[in-house]
This record gives C-alpha cells, structure tokens and sequence, in this order.
C-alpha cells in the first residue's frame, strides 16, 4: 500500500471517530472492520490520535544534516560532470569534513569515476571514424562473412601493469622481500612479438571470410594485398577501417585477458625461450566460448560509433 493511501485511510477513520461515533472506539473500529482493515491498525491510529492530536509523522531523532537544500544544490553544481575536484577543499568551503560530503554525494546520486583510457583523436578523425565504422557495419550486415581479427602486441619478460601485480601486501615494510617491494624497470627489455588472427566463430568454417587488421601501412602493402586475394580472403578496405578505434575490435579485450594469464600471480620470464613457451601454453586456456561472446558484440558497436562518434564505445 502506497503512503498516500495509508494517510487517507488515517483521515477517515478519525474524522468518522470524531464527527460519527462522537469517540467511541467501538463504533469506529466495527465500521472499518467491514472494510477489511485490520483492527490493529485502527485502534493504532486511533490512539495516535488521542495521545499526539495528530495522524501525521512527528519529527524524528537523529543527528541533523550539516548542509542545508541549498548547499546541496550548490555541491551538485561544483561537481558533477566536472574533474578536478577536491573533495577535502570543498569540505573547506562548506566548513564540514570531507566525508560529509561524501555522503551528500551520493545521497544526490553521484559517484565518482576513474577516467577511461581513449585515444587521442584528430578533429579529421572524429568526423571520419563514423563514416568508415558505418561502411563497415553495413558490409558486416548485407554479407554473410565470418569475421576475422588480427593484430599484434610486444610481451616482456615481466609485467608489473597487469593488475594482480601493481601492489603488494606486507605487516611491515622493512621486512619485505626487494622483489616483491619494487617494480624493476629496464630502458631496453628483451620482447618477443606475439601475432595472433582470432575468427568470430573461434574456428574457422566459412569459405567466406573477412580480414579485419588495423590500420597499419604494412597490412595494406602491395605484396599483403595480392596475398590475400590470391587466397580469396576479403580485406576491410583502408576507407571502411575506423582508424585509431581499438574500442571496436575486440581482440585488444583478448590481449588483456592474455597478458593477466602470462603474468598472473607475479610470474616472471628468465628467458625468451620461457616467455614464448608461457605464451603458448596460456593462449590455448583462453575460453573460445568467452572469446564467441566478446565478438558477438562486434556489429552492436559498429553501430554505436556510427550514430554517436567514437566516444560512445567504452
């Protein structure tokens, strides 16, 4: 039952306590009752009334708010949708603590956010990028192809990016191991670069396939080209490939999934040799299942650039 109509059964039964049954609790309680209302509930309302003179809630206990509605209104407007901001200065400004006005954020429904990495764009490619993912698209949805995606990524000896090897748990600093407490950096680490081509259907099947690489010169060379023609496997021409857009290939999401099982649990790399034997044998437990759902959404996004521009994919 909603509280409006709470309050306007309230109304009536005290008014029909008052006016009919001149405060006789009986003749107000076997009316209601032939009206399905609990008697509990009647008599309730009736004692409330008789002890406060009112149905209406009384105010409550509790430890005041520190901002008034027009502060409120004040921090939403320095907020939000903005960067930048401290919260410990504006806790200043208002002369309460910061996590006040943690509080009041969130009760005005906002939350902070980290920024999501994106590329750089030039204002030729913001006009471009829905043009050529709507091309794309469109040649997705008229042929029947079986989407092929290649692209490929340097893997060092370590990785201390990946995020179970950012940090560290220790009771006390002085006695943690140096490997486990710095991240070692080299100006030149020894790499091994990793080139993989990954089918929308996790295997290929179709006579009818579509090469999507990126946008880098030496996949549209004349020698790449004559290749694949030669093999009859159609190529993402240059003007329907959106350039810097890795938000729609989903095969930068496999590499993250790749990276996380080369380096899980902090395993480092002696040699090359290692390293690429590691490669192999984690690049064979990826979940092809997984990797089928995470291309599904491949024509979805397509989309989603074309009608709103790069930044509409995250």
């Amino acid at each position: 039952m909603l509280r409006s109509d709470r309050e306007q059964i309230a109304k009536r039964i005290v008014q029909h306590y008052r006016t009919v049954a001149k405060k006789k609790k009986n003749i107000t309680v076997n009316h209601f009752l032939a009206e399905n209302i609990p008697r509990q509930t009647i008599y309730r309302i009736i004692w409330k009334y008789d002890t406060y003179g009112t149905i209406g809630d009384k105010p409550r206990s509790g430890h005041p708010r520190k901002t008034s509605t027009g502060q409120r209104t004040r921090l939403k407007r320095l907020v939000n949708h903005k960067t930048g901001i401290s919260l410990r200065r504006i806790a200043q400004k208002f002369n309460v603590h910061r996590r006040t006005i943690q509080h009041e954020l969130i009760d005005t429904g906002i939350h902070y956010r980290e920024k999501k990495c994106a590329p750089r764009y030039t204002e030729k490619q913001i006009e471009e990028v829905p043009a050529r993912a709507r091309r794309l698209y469109r040649t997705l949805l008229n042929n029947d192809f079986e989407l092929i995606m290649g692209d490929e990524k340097y893997f060092a000896l370590t990785n201390g990016s990946v995020s179970t090897n950012r940090g560290f748990y220790r009771s006390d600093s002085s006695t943690t191991p140096s490997d486990v407490k710095f991240k070692r950096t080299q100006k030149y680490p020894a790499k091994v670069l990793v080139w993989i081509a990954i089918s929308e259907k996790a295997i290929i099947i179709s006579k009818k396939v579509l090469f999507w690489p990126d946008l880098a010169s030496s996949h549209y060379t004349a020698s790449v080209t004559d290749f694949f023609e030669e093999k009859n496997i159609n190529l993402v021409p240059k003007e329907k490939n959106p350039q810097n857009c890795p938000q729609a290939r989903p095969i930068e999401t496999i590499w993250q999934i790749l990276e996380e099982k080369v380096y899980g649990d902090g395993w480092e790399a002696k040699t090359i040799d290692q390293l690429k034997q590691r490669i192999q044998q984690q690049l064979k437990r990826i979940d092809m299942k997984s990797v089928q759902a995470i291309f599904s959404s491949i024509r979805k996004q397509l989309r989603k650039i074309a009608d709103k521009g790069p930044f509409a994919v995250r």
